[in-house]
């Protein structure tokens, strides 16, 4: 898809230093390419993700900082008698805001590329489901593999020493545990001695214990999705609040854009707003039913008293 560049208005530009600078044309000129040079490092660094809404938005954020800073003043500029120090010092801050928000914006594109591109890779993998049970196995195989060369390193110091070909045999025996790792399990190291020491072995039981019930719920998400089970709904002023148990994720949509007072209440209770999902979205937990029920009835008592 071909983003089209949409450069700054110059009269914008050079407005927005006319009363910071003695050469506002140029420093205006400096912030067209300024512009100009973050959409280019963006277009090259986020491919065809980056759209033309994308640099649209850009373009919007950078005008309203150019406005913003149009009202800033320098008292190397208009003088300092009578000179509006507390006024001149929000409007500056106003307008550092702005440009933080441009940056802010950049830095969320390439966050919402690199997920993308992991769900694309999870995809192509075949699913959630089919990488972490893949994670697992390779899991298993490295515990196994951490175990089998403790004994090894053991039978091997009973005979003597730990010779370059026991050590040559032990890289070809146990590949999961690559190189590097079984060179330093084969050297006496002044803590731990030979082989793993037993918090690797433990914290190995640990991450295999997190992954096993991560597959167990994936497994019962595609469960309950191939069994037809659709999310239950519950009514609130203006949208619905599902239960989606094959996703395991409670959310709240509305039928238009809600009051700032409501979105307050939906972010307190713990719920972001979802791009992919388009909806206030919180993982199914024992504390997100708690919030449930003490968002619905305040959402009703508030449409109720706004009647």
């Amino acid at each position: 898809m071909n983003t089209i560049y949409n450069p700054i208005d110059k009269e914008t530009a050079h407005r927005a230093h006319s009363g910071t600078s003695f050469s506002p044309e140029r420093r205006g000129e400096q912030e067209i390419q300024g512009h100009k040079e973050i959409f280019e490092d963006l277009q090259k660094d986020l491919g065809d993700f980056f759209t033309q809404d994308h640099a649209d938005k850009l373009h919007s954020l950078y005008t309203d900082y150019l406005h913003s800073h149009a009202n800033v003043m320098s008292t190397m500029i208009t003088g300092p008698a009578r000179f509006p120090t507390a006024r001149n010092c929000k409007r500056s801050e106003w307008a550092d805001n702005k440009r933080n928000a441009i940056s802010e914006y950049c830095r969320n594109l390439k966050k919402w590329k690199e997920k993308a591109d992991k769900r694309e890779a999870v995809a192509a993998a075949g699913g959630e489901l089919a990488v972490k049970k893949a994670e697992l196995k390779n899991s298993l195989q490295f515990h196994e593999d951490m175990k089998q060369l403790n004994k090894s390193i053991k039978s091997s110091l009973k005979k003597g020493e730990i010779t370059r070909d026991d050590i040559d045999s032990f890289k070809v025996l146990f590949p999961s545990l690559g190189n590097d790792a079984v060179e330093r399990a084969c050297r006496n190291d002044d803590w731990y001695g030979y082989g793993f020491p037993s918090f690797s072995l433990t914290n190995s039981n640990a991450r295999i214990k997190g992954m096993r019930a991560r597959v167990a719920e994936l497994e019962k998400r595609e469960a309950a999705k191939e069994s037809g089970v659709e999310a239950e709904e519950v009514d609130i002023p203006g949208g619905i609040v599902s239960f989606d148990r094959a996703s395991n994720r409670i959310n709240i949509k509305h039928d238009e854009k809600p009051s700032r007072e409501i979105i307050q209440i939906i972010k307190s209770n713990g719920f972001r707003w979802s791009r992919n999902y388009g909806t206030w979205t919180r993982q199914w937990t024992d504390n997100a039913m708690y919030s449930i029920k003490r968002i619905v009835p305040e959402l009703r008592a508030l449409a109720t008293s706004e009647v």
